[in-house]
């Protein structure tokens, strides 16, 4: 899935999440929030903050900075989901790009996996460095879902059943 910044496409994989997760084991993060902005991992449902006043280390991008232990958190989400039926990764951006903080763990997610055809697994990526990103990572894309306008409950159910279609 890919789009422009700031149209609700977090807000989407969280519903996509919200409506799967009876069905399938998923795992993987989302990222929530405008002002304060928050991992969430799908595995549990726990949330880690970008940063906290004790925060001092970390990487800067844009208005926030990402704490180390926000990007421990978040990878460990990434890593310990490769047993899952469903993974979702939101969102791999420009830090990526650079080989920064969710590269590693999504480099190590995407090499543990045997058998791709037991796993759906849908990553966000920021539009800008979609061929970047596909070449670092040496993906192909079976599918691209951009996202253009904010998506609708029509756009949420056809991914939903694509999701379940596919699996």
């Amino acid at each position: 899935m890919s789009g422009p910044t700031k149209i609700g496409k977090s807000t989407l994989l969280e519903k996509i999440y919200l409506a799967l997760k009876e069905e399938f084991s998923i795992g993987g993060v989302i990222t929530l929030g405008q002002e304060k902005r928050k991992f969430v991992d799908l595995r549990n449902g726990n949330e880690r903050n970008f940063s906290e006043s004790d925060d001092e280390q970390g990487i800067t991008i844009g208005d926030f900075l990402i704490s180390d232990k926000a990007i421990n958190f978040a990878s460990n989400a990434i890593i310990e989901s490769k047993d899952k039926e469903i993974i979702i990764i939101d969102e791999i951006g420009i830090l990526e790009s650079k080989k920064k903080c969710l590269y590693e763990p999504v480099k190590t997610l995407l090499n543990s996996i045997n058998n791709f055809g037991d796993k759906f697994i849908l990553l966000c990526v920021r539009e800008r460095v979609l061929s970047q990103i596909l070449a670092l990572y040496e993906m192909k894309i079976d599918d691209l879902w951009r996202i253009n306008h904010q998506p609708d409950e029509e756009v949420l159910d056809q991914l939903v059943t694509f999701i379940r279609l596919s699996r």
